[in-house]
């Protein structure tokens, strides 16, 4: 069994210092508890170098306990995916540097981890591999611009050698007004191909009050 304790048994040890909860009450700490297991499960598979097999992982639970982690799993997996984990302003802008210091392409981990939830979403994933293509691409285009920029101001004031090869570009007001624009059209058609995974898939509100739906603060980056 997983080391997440059992939503049952969870949800039973509450009872008995609460006293006795009626079926329905019963029921609704039943889906909080799986919710957040499943987000659990989620946020170590992002963290860790050698994340966690989430098909074992659910395979550790009964099949109505996993019917109600799974949503929890994709949800916030979907609002992990934000146009700063492909191409954002950091020094290595197309990876993820997780808690253990490791690199990962960000992107490319959120959505395997998608295919292996729910893999009838995976022609919705290629489009946001596509997509990422070409921002990717347009990211690079933008980047050479600036530095070529850079380097055009650095050879005016007869500067050369070291100092232009040190550029850093993501430190620059020219590149993150430069990012901000290029952003603006990318980011409603990542938001929309995640309302599409969200209806394709089992995703559902979460049951924790408090907790964000898989889009809200949409365009404004992923889970951390």
């Amino acid at each position: 069994m997983s080391e997440l304790k059992s939503a049952w048994e969870v949800a039973q040890e509450k009872a008995n210092k609460l006293g006795k909860l009626s079926p329905q009450e019963i029921q609704q700490q039943r889906k909080q508890e799986c919710w957040q297991i499943g987000s659990a499960i989620a946020q170590k598979y992002l963290n860790d170098i050698e994340p966690p097999n989430l098909a074992a992982e659910l395979n550790n639970y009964p099949t109505e306990e996993r019917d109600l982690i799974k949503p929890a799993i994709l949800n916030h997996l979907v609002q992990a995916m934000g146009l700063e984990s492909w191409s954002g302003i950091s020094p290595n802008p197309t990876k993820y540097d997780n808690r253990s210091g490791g690199v990962y392409p960000r992107l490319e981990k959120v959505i395997q981890g998608i295919a292996i939830i729910d893999p009838n979403l995976q022609s919705i994933i290629e489009r946001i591999r596509e997509l990422d293509q070409e921002y990717a691409q347009a990211v690079r285009k933008t980047r050479q611009t600036v530095e070529n920029r850079g380097r055009e101001t650095l050879h005016q004031l007869r500067l050369s050698g070291t100092a232009v090869g040190g550029i850093n570009i993501e430190a620059t007001q020219e590149w993150q007004q430069s990012w901000n624009k290029l952003t603006e059209p990318f980011a409603p058609r990542l938001d929309n191909l995640k309302r599409e995974l969200i209806k394709a898939s089992c995703i559902i509100s979460s049951p924790l009050k408090g907790l964000p739906s898989p889009l809200d603060g949409e365009g404004q980056g992923e889970v951390r």
